[in-house]
């Protein structure tokens, strides 16, 4: 797995009345958009061979009569076409994918457009956003944006730099919750800025270089991160859990979850660095994408499968722990996950070293890559 391109930036935001009702047409529009192009997609399987400038340009064809904003389609073409790839990394078969209950809608990265033609934020408390009426009229719309305090230093840089057309972001507003009250309109929704990675790592970096030379595994778990530090000759030299066993309790919202998961895998980086280590080993993980914009629908791949799940958070952990490391100014190296949990190796190192069997597998990991180099 590669370092990402960019770093989601999540921003709420509440919208009501008139504002409300257009980016709830706008996200409409933009499903209908991804419903004609799958469809298409299924109707004709040479559609997801095609690369992605000539998708996109298939796309504004098509779409242009659905929602007449070239950037807004090639925004949901992307989406489509990262999913067709992934899908088949995965071996989905295409014929099943169905759209999930989504609402938004995205427009990619345009440095002389001050960062973002479309979805632009103009102080790091308010954006702009350019909608569509059910007449189809555009319309560009002003809203107040709470940027987490987390971030409030990262945007800044983000508005200088985009002011001064030396850097774009792709940007995405989502839906994800509405009511009414009294005949008012009411949006719960979400800013998704993407921060180029590079800027992500030089604002929010913690270290310069690391404190010693010492390899970290890392056994990942739905409720538990095991690390296993070990030296050059493969001594095991510290080793530690660190648990959000929490997040599956009843009422455990998703975003609270992943808050508590984020806190979690700094505080394992930290002790990782302080204690030396300079190289991070994580199993080597699937390519999963944007396909958790999809129903899948297999009795074997669907993501209310509890294994399938389980895959994509795992994955999903992975990805995290990938692009957080380097701000611990720590590389990142994958092994191959083959027998470093089920193998008879594995049940001599618990017995050998009185490690449980996650730890085991955390060690393993790091002896892994440690053999390979």
């Amino acid at each position: 797995m590669e370092l990402p391109d960019y770093i989601t930036m999540n921003v709420p935001f509440i919208v009501s009345d008139e504002r409300a009702k257009l980016i709830w047409w706008t996200s409409w529009f933009s499903k209908l958009c991804a419903h004609r192009l799958l469809n298409d997609v299924k109707n004709n399987v040479e559609l997801s061979n095609y690369s992605q400038s000539s998708f996109l340009q298939f796309a504004r064809k098509e779409c242009y009569d659905i929602l007449p904003n070239r950037r807004y389609i090639d925004g949901i073409a992307t989406l489509i076409h990262s999913s067709l790839r992934s899908a088949k990394k995965l071996r989905v078969n295409i014929q099943e994918l169905e759209l999930d209950s989504w609402l938004l809608f995205q427009s990619e990265a345009e440095k002389v457009r001050y960062g973002n033609s479309n979805i632009r934020l103009t102080t790091s408390n308010k954006a702009e956003i350019l909608t569509f009426d059910k007449d189809k009229i555009p319309q560009r719309i002003m809203v107040n944006v709470n940027t987490p305090e987390g971030y409030k230093k990262l945007t800044n840089i983000l508005l200088e730099k985009s002011g001064k057309k030396e850097i774009g972001y792709p940007a995405r507003v989502i839906i994800k919750e509405y009511n009414a009250y009294s005949n008012t309109l009411y949006l719960y929704c979400k800013l998704q800025i993407m921060v180029p990675y590079s800027l992500y790592k030089e604002v929010i970096k913690k270290y310069d270089k690391p404190l010693g030379n010492l390899t970290a595994g890392i056994d990942v778990n739905t409720d538990r991160l095991n690390l296993a530090i070990i030296d050059s000759k493969g001594v095991l030299k510290n080793k530690k859990t660190f648990w959000f066993n929490e997040i599956i309790s009843r009422g455990y919202g998703k975003e609270r979850a992943w808050s508590k998961i984020n806190e979690v895998i700094h505080k394992l980086l930290n002790y990782a660095y302080n204690k030396g280590v300079s190289t991070i080993v994580l199993e080597n993980p699937n390519v999963i994408g944007y396909l958790h914009y999809y129903w899948i629908n297999n009795c074997e791949r669907k993501s209310r499968n509890y294994n399938y799940k389980v895959s994509t958070f795992r994955n999903s952990l992975i990805e995290r722990i990938t692009y957080k490391a380097p701000l611990y100014s720590m590389n990142i190296t994958y092994v191959s996950p083959k027998g470093t949990t089920h193998s008879e190796k594995h049940d001599e190192i618990m017995k050998e070293k009185g490690l449980d069997r996650h730890t085991a597998s955390a060690y393993l990991i790091a002896l892994r890559y440690l053999k390979s180099s």
